[in-house]
């Protein structure tokens, strides 16, 4: 039973990594799409400033989506999920938010609270790093090597 259930995992996560790179390739093709429209609709190849940050948006989604595959091989080869890794991509998620973000559209409590999730994000980083922590298992047999590596 045991078996099946790696099997299944492995499939789920085989599957994804193809899906994920589908969609990074659409997403590429997307961005370029978007460049070469912008400036040819431009004057002197300038590209506006909203422009400027609808592109910057889509170029972060497109690093969110290698990091988030990378993840996944990872997980794949080593079945350990590496949460250096994790907070970095939720990072890099925010920070494409603040990217897009219009803040002069946006209330003062939701500015609070995207502040402190960068709080939360940055001292979660500072700890992992300080710790030395660089993997998270859920499998028994992997928590014990990365144990012992670790020391």
């Amino acid at each position: 039973m045991k078996k099946t259930g790696r099997i299944i995992q492995k499939v789920i996560i085989y599957s994804l990594i193809v899906l994920m790179t589908a969609v990074l390739i659409l997403a590429t093709i997307e961005l370029g799409y978007y460049i070469f429209k912008y400036v040819l609709e431009s004057d002197y190849a300038v590209i506006n400033l909203n422009q400027l940050m609808e592109l910057f948006g889509i170029f972060m989604l497109v690093l969110i989506g290698i990091e988030l595959l990378d993840t996944i091989k990872v997980y794949l080869k080593e079945n350990v999920m590496h949460v250096e890794v994790v907070v970095l991509v939720a990072i890099i998620a925010v920070a494409r938010k603040i990217v897009v973000l219009k803040i002069e559209d946006i209330d003062g409590l939701k500015i609070i609270g995207v502040a402190f999730i960068i709080v939360a994000l940055a001292v979660a980083y500072y700890l992992i790093k300080k710790s030395g922590l660089i993997a998270c298992s859920f499998d028994d047999n992997e928590k014990e090597k990365i144990a012992e590596q670790e020391k």
